[in-house]
């Protein structure tokens, strides 16, 4: 069709807001009628430290459930098949779109959280969240099939955490190949759609136990706080439909978090090596495989990455 439905492109639009690795976006879409067929865009996965598409379709799995949350809003609801093509690996989901019951407050409150959501990289209170914050992130991985393990400053863990993130980024840091890739999707080109610009990596932390992601071509430095709640989401397994749930656990968390106008920043690396990947996972003695390590805190609004216009095809 010439013009897609008002409704269908609102709901893309929402849905392109979500996180993506590198703000790399590896999604496409096509819609035919009422039906949104995504697709990963392969040519936008990280070969080196993504190699098998779990951190793609974790991405992937964000913009779903974005989709989801948006439908709502206008009052549809997303009938979804994940991975409905055991032979064509990057066929995310089938959606279709059908009249629902008018939203609810809930289902409003998350899908206006969707356009205020951004991540944040500068330091937040030094405080962990609130109780009825931690209930309600947790509730919303649990939503979604998936655990969330909070690491609260107190616990003695939580520098086995660090020290397994700083150790995963050294070893990437002299890894020719990972920081070829990294310079490639960090600190580009404002007039880019795609990519963390420089003013949005965050300054350098002062320290070694500053629990965010040290990225290279960072300026600047400050003293990043010690207090807030790191997070842990897992799924009980870990294979291509785990990671399409991770990231829409992950989505929901985020936006559920956004309404309390918490903040999160991510730490890929740790998760991206195999060996400080199962490093998390022993310190923590999670009973699943670890998606996603983030902290989550209080803190200014920050800009959002650009984002470009969802590449999309229509058909009859």
């Amino acid at each position: 069709m010439d013009v897609v439905d008002s409704r269908v492109e609102r709901i893309l639009r929402a849905a392109e807001s979500a996180p993506s690795v590198y703000n790399t976006q590896p999604w496409q879409v096509d819609v035919t009628g009422s039906t949104v067929t995504l697709r990963a865009d392969a040519a936008r996965q990280l070969r080196h430290s993504d190699p098998h598409g779990r951190e793609m379709l974790i991405s992937c799995g964000a913009f779903l459930f974005n989709a989801r949350t948006a439908a709502r809003r206008d009052s549809l609801t997303a009938v979804v098949k994940v991975l409905p093509d055991p032979d064509d690996e990057l066929l995310v989901a089938e959606i279709e779109l059908e009249p629902g019951p008018v939203p609810n407050t809930d289902e409003l409150e998350l899908s206006v959280a969707i356009a205020r959501r951004t991540t944040s990289r500068v330091p937040f209170d030094d405080q962990p969240l609130f109780t009825d914050v931690l209930m309600s992130i947790q509730q919303a991985a649990q939503d979604e099939g998936a655990e969330l393990r909070l690491i609260q400053p107190s616990e003695p863990v939580r520098a086995d955490v660090i020290g397994l993130v700083r150790r995963a980024e050294a070893i990437a840091g002299e890894d020719p190949a990972a920081r070829a890739e990294e310079a490639a999707w960090t600190a580009t080109d404002p007039g880019r759609a795609d990519g963390i610009p420089q003013d949005l990596l965050g300054p350098g932390a002062s320290d070694d136990q500053a629990p965010v992601r040290q990225f290279h071509a960072s300026t600047g430095e400050a003293q990043f706080e010690h207090r807030t709640t790191l997070a842990v989401l897992s799924t009980a397994g870990d294979s291509a439909r785990d990671w399409v749930a991770a990231g829409q656990a992950l989505q929901h968390v985020l936006l559920v978090a956004t309404t309390y106008f918490v903040h999160a920043s991510f730490a890929t690396t740790v998760l991206e090596n195999p060996t400080t990947r199962h490093g998390l996972r022993r310190v923590l003695s999670l009973d699943g495989a670890p998606q996603m390590l983030m902290r989550l805190g209080y803190s200014s609004m920050q800009k959002h990455t650009p984002r470009r216009s969802v590449p999309l095809t229509t058909s009859p």
